[in-house]
């Protein structure tokens, strides 16, 4: 759903850590975050845009609006007519994965045993310190993921009332 360089963006995270490092972090947030919310069925839809699934195609172009602005967030009018914002689910997870590598970064796992790494130039920061910065982007990130449901939840509560508009049309038509 997102890279490194979006995550990067959100907050600053020096150049020279390696990718793969922020990488097993924004897999982690899909997985025990993103898709327990909204679904293996939606979560396997945005992953495999335009890739070919045994033999099922997954969407290829572009997605209907509805998912998309699940994605990027937007505006909307909510089913009882409050209009509304939302980030979307590519904040959510850009702020959920910052704050897992945040709280698991400077851990190193060596033959010696876990340590924090710690440069010749730097000094560690303190532990309070660096649960603060990622309980604070994982508040956001949370914050971002329970509108994103909400949105999907008024939109899915739209469908089911036009469902049933249709059906009762259909019923009054048919006797």
């Amino acid at each position: 759903m997102i890279d490194v360089a979006y995550v990067r963006e959100l907050r600053q995270i020096a150049g020279n850590i390696d990718d793969h490092r922020i990488e097993l972090y924004i897999d982690e947030a899909e997985k025990l975050d993103i898709l327990p919310a909204i679904g293996a069925k939606l979560y396997q839809k945005y992953t495999n845009i335009g890739v070919i699934v045994g033999d099922e195609v997954g969407s290829i172009g572009e997605l209907p609006v509805e998912e998309q602005k699940l994605l990027d967030g937007g505006y909307y009018t909510a089913c009882n007519g409050e209009y509304r914002h939302f980030e979307g689910l590519k904040k959510a997870l850009g702020y959920l994965s910052y704050s897992r590598f945040v709280r698991n970064h400077p851990v190193q796992v060596t033959p010696f045993g876990v340590v924090v790494k710690s440069g010749d130039e730097s000094s560690p920061a303190d532990v309070r310190m660096v649960a603060a910065i990622a309980n604070d982007a994982q508040k956001i990130g949370k914050e971002h993921l329970a509108e994103a449901i909400r949105y999907l939840d008024d939109v899915q509560q739209s469908r089911s009332d036009m469902k049933g508009k249709l059906h009762s049309r259909f019923v009054k038509i048919g006797r």
